[in-house]
């Protein structure tokens, strides 16, 4: 029964952000002026943070910012979302320095990801799988203790890979993947499948389960 409540959830939260995300565009559109990318970034990161706050248990605080390593005396770069514990270092309406002990997840929201930003950047007509979301994946889960998360959020995802492809290389670049829907390739589509696959893989309603299941380390 639980897991039924989970996954209709995360179709309902999957279909409420893509409306959100849809709106944001359309209102992009009536202005005159020129498209503003990293305004409506900071908007979707917005969005992002909205929802998981919804599903936060009480204790934990969700909010943008960067993570104090005191052993390595380094900072993380900047990070969408920090979930954390306690009372940060500093902390300021929507941003906070934290320590790494505090720390529970960091996420990275994204409006959109596709072929190269999963597997790579080309290089000499060959992926390196170390560039794009698997860098950001590696330069901040340094800033996580063993057990806690690396969460990239996206409303977007776009593959000509298979959904086996695709879920296999997001469980090497993140620890929990939500993505809000996947947009088929033109193959698939010919193929007879829908253009959007919202709540792809049940990604939402599995982060809507751990974000429920979250308990005091």
């Amino acid at each position: 029964m639980r897991e039924t409540i989970y996954k209709t959830l995360g179709e309902a939260k999957s279909l409420e952000l893509s409306r959100k995300h849809k709106t944001l565009w359309d209102v992009q559109h009536l202005s005159q002026s020129r498209k503003n990318a990293q305004v409506a970034g900071i908007v979707l990161e917005g969005l992002g943070r909205d929802f998981i706050r919804e599903f936060l248990p009480a204790g934990f605080e969700l909010k943008n910012g960067l993570v104090f390593d005191s052993g390595k005396r380094v900072f993380s770069p900047q990070c969408d979302g920090i979930i954390y514990s306690g009372a940060p270092l500093l902390n300021f309406t929507d941003v906070v320095l934290v320590e790494k002990e505090q720390v529970r997840a960091i996420i990275e929201i994204k409006a959109y990801i596709d072929q190269t930003g999963i597997f790579g950047a080309l290089k000499d007509k060959i992926r390196d799988p170390n560039t794009n979301l698997a860098s950001d994946y590696l330069r901040r889960k340094e800033f996580l203790r063993p057990g806690d998360k690396y969460i990239l959020f996206a409303f977007e995802l776009w593959s000509n890979s298979s959904d086996a492809e695709v879920i296999e290389r997001l469980k090497t670049i993140s620890d929990i993947y939500a993505i809000v829907k996947r947009l088929e390739p033109r193959t698939e589509i010919k193929a007879g499948k829908d253009r959007e696959v919202p709540n792809f893989d049940d990604s939402i309603s599995g982060l809507i389960k751990w974000l429920r299941t979250l308990k005091q380390s």
